[in-house]
């Protein structure tokens, strides 16, 4: 946190500077749509697409960037660089990892609200289950909250992911196999589920 600090406020900043374009352009879509005109609302849609578009990229190159830099230790714009290399010569893995990994974050979030109404119902239904009038309004909001809260948790959890998955790429391109950190058995596994 001492060292790095800024480059977390720099990350932010440039998301920041983004969602304030956005929020410009949503209003001057507001706009447009009391004027009714048909061209300045398409220039405006397309507009918010690109920035929409421009600020997923962001995010994605500020995780990657965060991660280069808890790695190595270096600024956000070397690490930015760094991780977007990075990723680039090792596509094929990124994005297997990232698939299966988005999937279980999906599974895991699933899992978590589903466990989390379920036993809320068989509490309600057993303290309070005959003051109510319906249990449906109170599991919705209990399902809705869990599904927040275990989204919260899992994107630690698909942190760690990216987080691993960087650190072994690193270790492969930077040592010889006799020298690398990584087991040999992540190895396997990283290569088994590229195919």
């Amino acid at each position: 946190m001492w060292y790095h600090s800024g480059t977390a406020a720099f990350g932010a900043l440039l998301i920041a500077i983004i969602k304030m374009i956005r929020s410009v352009i949503a209003y001057f879509q507001r706009k447009a749509d009391q004027m009714d005109s048909s061209i300045a609302k398409a220039v405006l849609c397309c507009c918010q697409c690109c920035f929409y578009c421009l600020e997923k990229c962001m995010r994605f190159m500020n995780k990657n960037a965060y991660i280069q830099t808890a790695i190595f230790g270096t600024s956000f714009c070397t690490s930015s660089k760094e991780a977007f290399f990075l990723i680039l010569r090792n596509a094929a893995r990124v994005a297997a990892i990232s698939y299966v990994s988005g999937g279980v974050v999906f599974v895991g979030k699933v899992f978590i609200t589903t466990l989390t109404t379920g036993a809320s119902y068989f509490a309600i239904e057993h303290y309070v289950g005959d003051e109510l009038y319906s249990i449906i309004g109170p599991l919705f909001f209990i399902a809705a909250i869990a599904w927040f809260i275990s989204g919260m948790f899992m994107s630690v959890y698909d942190m760690g992911i990216a987080t691993i998955l960087q650190c072994f790429v690193a270790d492969e391109e930077m040592f010889s196999s006799d020298q690398r950190y990584a087991e040999g058995s992540l190895k396997h596994w990283v290569d088994d589920h590229q195919k």
